[in-house]
Parts: C-alpha cells; structure tokens; sequence
C-alpha cells in the first residue's frame, strides 16, 4: 500500500517514471491529506484545554470533521493509483481488429471513469476542509496560526491539483453524456471553491 512507505520510498517512487504511479493525483490526494493534518494539529492544540473553552464546541465539530477527511483522503492515495493504473493497463490492450479496438475503447472509458471521480473526491474533500479551517483562523492561538494558514494552503493546492488531474483525464471519456456530466460536477467545484478562495 503506497500509504505506508516511508516518506522517503513514497519520494522515490514518485520521482521514478517505470512504474508511472504513484504520480499527480495521489500527490495531490497526499497534498490534501497534509493540509488537513495541519488544521487537526490547529484544532488539537486547543480543544480540551482551557484555552479552547470559549469556542468547545466548534473545536468539537471541526475536529469530527477532519478525521473523518483524514481518514478518506488517506484512501485516495491507493486508490487514484489503482484508478490511472486500470487506464494504462486498457491503453495496452490489441486493438489489430475492430472488434479487439471497439473492446479496447470501453475499457479505457471504464478505467477513465474512475481516474476522474477519484480527483473530483480528493477536491470535494479538500473543500469540505477549507470551512472548518478557515472559521479557526481568528479563534486558534497565535502560535499555530501560522500552521494552520500553512494547512489551509496546502489543501487549497490539493484542490487546484485534483480539479486539474480531472480535466486532463476529461478527453478519454468519448459518451457525451459522461462528459456533460463530469464537466457539470468540475463546474460546481469550481465555483464553490472560488467562492472560498476569496475568504482565504
């Protein structure tokens, strides 16, 4: 499982071009996955301790919340491999007869299926994120608040990068209403996200 590497065989296997994957949509899944981690360690540093009492209950939610992305975003890094994995493995299949192309094309719009929801979850995640996050910036101390600003850029980066891994893996779909689908959810994402932005 490529989540338990270490982070310098992660690095390395991300840097090696044979085997392709682990690549961009599970760094941007890992991206995610530490910039919620820093937005925890903003909540923990407060929640339970007399300092947190006046905002107890909005440290109680923001933390539920994030452990629970946390937990989701740490599956996506296997699973987007697992997704682009399935494309490259359909992009190797014979295509010398009609039939053997015809089979070889509904493949990779399989595959591609999963190689677009994937990122359009690690960006819904992140963005479910960016609220919790952002509401603690006036409330935690001023010793993580540099921490916690660092946590809400990173995951705003995770957005940017999985919002892109599912555009650039938008082409292999030919179904047209897949297409308008998937282009519909990137719209939204996109609008929600550059509505947050703007409090950022």
């Amino acid at each position: 499982m490529l989540a338990d590497l270490s982070i310098k065989d992660f690095a390395r296997a991300v840097a090696a071009y044979d085997p392709v994957m682990p690549a961009g949509g599970c760094v941007t899944a890992l991206s995610g996955l530490m910039g919620v981690c820093l937005l925890e360690m903003s909540v923990n540093s407060a929640y339970g301790r007399p300092e947190g009492e006046k905002y107890e209950e909005l440290f109680r939610d923001a933390k539920t919340q994030l452990t629970e992305l946390h937990n989701e975003l740490l599956t996506y890094i296997e699973k987007d491999a697992v997704a682009y994995n399935g494309v490259l493995a359909a992009c190797k299949l014979q295509k010398s007869t009609p039939r053997e192309a015809e089979h070889r094309r509904a493949e990779i719009q399989a595959a591609a299926v999963s190689a677009i929801q994937i990122p359009l979850k690690i960006s819904a995640a992140c963005l479910a994120a960016l609220e919790p996050g952002i509401m603690l910036l006036p409330k935690v101390k001023p010793g993580v608040l540099g921490d916690l600003t660092i946590g809400l850029l990173v995951t705003k980066t995770a957005i940017e990068g999985s919002l892109a891994a599912a555009k650039i893996n938008l082409p292999l779909i030919k179904e047209d209403t897949l297409v308008r689908s998937f282009q519909d959810r990137i719209n939204e994402l996109q609008v929600k996200f550059d509505a947050v932005k703007t409090r950022l």
